[in-house]
This record gives C-alpha cells, structure tokens and sequence, in this order.
C-alpha cells in the first residue's frame, strides 16, 4: 500500500489529473450556483456578444446592426460572437455550451501553468502556480458569462507555453504551429493581444545554443502563418470598411496613425471638441456612493493622467473611494472595492508584487533570459494600457500569473539561501574551538 501511495505522488500526470478534476468540480458547482440564482442579471456585455452571435448564426457576417444601438460593424473582436453563432447553430440555445467551454477553458489554466512553470523554472513553482491557478476567485468570475475573458485567461499563457516549448524541444516545428493556433484564436478573441506579436515572436531567439539564422526563420515562419490566418478576417474587414483593418476597428486607434482612419471610436482624449472642462461633468455613482464633480482637466490630460494610470493598473488595492479615468468616457469613475475584494487582490496578487520585483534582479543575477523576457511582459502591458487610459482589473489579470511566477521563483531563491546562510552559521559555531 505504501508503494502504491509513493507511486501515485510522483506520477506527476496522475496528480495533475486529479487537480484538474477538483477545478472542473469547483468552476461547475459555481456556474451552476450562479446561473441557478441570478440568471442573466448580472449580464451586460454578454447581450452584445449574444446579439452578434444570433446574426453570425443567421448568416449575416457584413454589418450586423445590434438593437439600434451599437454602431453598423462590430466594433469588439470576432471570436466569442462566431462561439456563439456555432453554439447555436449546434445546440439552438448557446448559454449552456458557453458556460461548459468556459468551464473547462478556466479549468485547463490549471496545467498550462504547472507546465509553464516546470519550463522556465523547476518542477515546484509549476505546482504553486498551478495550485494558485486552483484557487483564484479571478478564474472564477467570467465563467458564468458570455464573455471573453476566461478565454484569454487560458490562450495567453497557452501561447506563451507553446513558444517556449518550441525552443526547448527537438519538435520544434509542431509547437510553432501550436503556438500560431492558440495566438490566432487569442488575436481574434481579443484585439489586443495583436499589439503581442512582434513580442512573441522575440522570443524564438532566446533557443539554447543562440543560431541566428534558426531564429529568424522561426520567427518569419510563425509571423507568416499567423498573418495567413487573418486573412480572411481581414479581407472581410477591408470589404466593409475600405481600409486594412486589423481583427477590429479599435486597432485603427494605433493604425490610423499610419494609415486609414481611426473608426474605433475610443480616443476623445486626444479629440479636443469631446473634451471637457474642469467640473463641468457630474455622474452617477452606480455603486450606491454620493455624486460628486469629476476631476480636473489637469489630471485628466498630460504626464500625470497617465502617471496615474500606470499607478492605477497595478496598485492592488482600493480601501478608499478613488476616481479612475477611462479614455472613451467623458468622466472619471468611483472605485471602492468592498474589503473581501481587497483581500482576494492582496492574497492572489498584491503579496507577489516586492517579490516580483526582487525576481526581476534575480533573473538578471542568473542571467535567466527566458525568465526575464517573460518577466518585462507585465510592464508592456502596463504601459499598452497606460497609453489607452484603460486601468481595469480584468485587462491587468491575463498578465498577472508572470508576476505570481516569478514572485514563487524569488521566495523560494530567497528561502533556500536564507536556509544555506543559516546552515553556514550553524556549522560555524558547532565546530569545537581550538
């Protein structure tokens, strides 16, 4: 029986297994409690996506015009809509199918972490990021919902895995085409992991002995089958829209800059007849607090507006009432997370970030380049948010497992040469004198 059990804990896949289970069980038991209870009252985007859906479903791919309100295109990525049109042309009613693809997408998190972790680093920080990955209410969240966050939760360390994979493995060609799979699907779920690409694809260089030549080749074979499967998005895009438009008309922020138009619709920050002046816009606090005046135009515009919202990405926490601007809105917002929110933020991240930090240097110290590319990651996306006046959680968290990573590695470097220090002082005064 001994054996047996000694067996089981270093069988590394049947341990996996058994915890991708128990996150099935929990992801299972909370939709069903979720939708049970609440149904479809905590839905908001969710109504756009569906509403996309049915008119995907229906054959109608060109201009969808959404309850007369949303604009004649799509104005989000195509992948959770084109989910649910296959969903209902399968099923009838898509709900239930995109809770169960949900289900398992939050679920699946679970390896891709232990793997992700055991190949940058060691076998042990695999299973506290997968462990963490269990446990995390953020994980939780966007399963009941039409939505596509818990898909990029997944297709973002899922990318990131494949690549690595691809540079570490003698089948190096069918984790490159993996890794295109998986980004696609990302890309066309959430624009904008396109900003990504480029990035990504860096890190083919990064493969043990460093060969140029090989890297570069990698990097133009998955940059070519990457922008062969855009195509048809795009070619359907520049139909409607009569410029090149990437995934969807939000890219155009970026790309009208260089060419075509910006029809995204989200940057009256740098539109001056849409801009307001200080005090003048009153709005209503949805979350039960007082109405108060907005913020000033001077934090609203220049170095500090954006200092503010680099902070605001990345601070953990929010006890006290504070006014967050968002670059579509015409005003600042309350945030005022409730103490349980706070706390869960603290445990599943905030914690993580001194360690991060003490990583980072520690990355460089071993000269991990793997580590530490991986390890800047978190501040592009910082700063990709920071430049679109975007400090929302949710756009922080594909992210965050990084910092949580690297956070795992520095406690245990910090842990095992606390322990060796110890060890030396022990020895030390156990010698007998002389």
């Amino acid at each position: 029986m001994k054996g047996y059990i000694h067996k089981i804990r270093n069988n590394d896949f049947f341990l996996l297994y058994l915890l991708v289970i128990l996150t099935l069980m929990i992801r299972s038991i909370y939709v069903l409690n979720i939708y049970k209870n609440d149904g479809k009252t905590n839905f908001g985007d969710d109504f756009y996506y569906l509403s996309l859906g049915n008119h995907f479903a229906a054959g109608n791919w060109v201009s969808p015009q959404i309850d007369g309100i949303y604009p004649n295109f799509i104005i989000t990525a195509p992948g959770v809509p084109v989910l649910v049109a296959l969903f209902i042309r399968l099923f009838n009613d898509p709900i239930v199918p995109f809770f169960i693809y949900n289900i398992i997408s939050a679920s699946l998190i679970v390896p891709v972490f232990y793997y992700l972790g055991k190949e940058i680093f060691s076998k042990n920080i695999g299973w506290l990021l997968a462990i963490w990955g269990v446990l995390n209410i953020e994980f939780l969240k966007y399963t009941p919902h039409i939505l596509k966050e818990t898909t990029v939760y997944l297709f973002v360390p899922l990318t990131i895995l494949f690549i690595i994979k691809g540079i570490k493995s003698q089948s190096h060609f069918k984790y490159l085409i993996f890794s295109v799979l998986s980004f696609v699907w990302l890309i066309h779920t959430d624009e904008r992991y396109f900003f990504y690409f480029p990035i990504f694809g860096l890190i083919f260089l990064l493969k043990k002995p460093f060969d140029p030549y090989k890297g570069f080749r990698s990097i133009i074979l998955w940059s070519s089958f990457v922008l062969l499967l855009m195509l048809p998005w795009g070619i359907r895009n520049y139909k409607i829209y009569g410029q090149v438009v990437i995934i969807s008309p939000r890219t155009t922020v970026f790309t009208s800059k260089v060419w075509g138009k910006d029809i995204s619709g989200m940057n009256f920050l740098n539109n001056k007849e849409k801009s307001i002046s200080s005090n003048e816009s009153i709005f209503n606090d949805r979350d039960g607090l007082s109405k108060e005046k907005d913020i000033s135009t001077a934090e609203k515009k220049g170095i500090d507006l954006y200092l503010k919202t680099f902070i605001n990405i990345w601070q953990p926490t929010y006890f006290k009432k504070k006014y967050i601007q968002y670059s579509w809105w015409p005003d600042a917002r309350p945030r005022l997370w409730s103490t349980r929110h706070n706390l869960v933020s603290l445990t599943f991240y905030g914690v993580f970030l001194p360690l991060y930090l003490i990583g980072l240097v520690l990355l460089v110290i071993k000269s991990n380049l793997v580590g530490l590319f991986l390890g800047v990651i978190p501040v592009i996306n910082s700063l990709l948010h920071t430049f679109m006046i975007m400090p929302e959680e949710r756009y922080r968290y594909p992210i965050v497992f990084i910092v949580v990573m690297i956070g795992f590695w520095a406690a245990t470097n910090l842990y095992e040469n606390a322990k060796n220090i110890c060890m030396r002082i022990s020895n030390s005064n156990s010698k007998p004198l002389d």
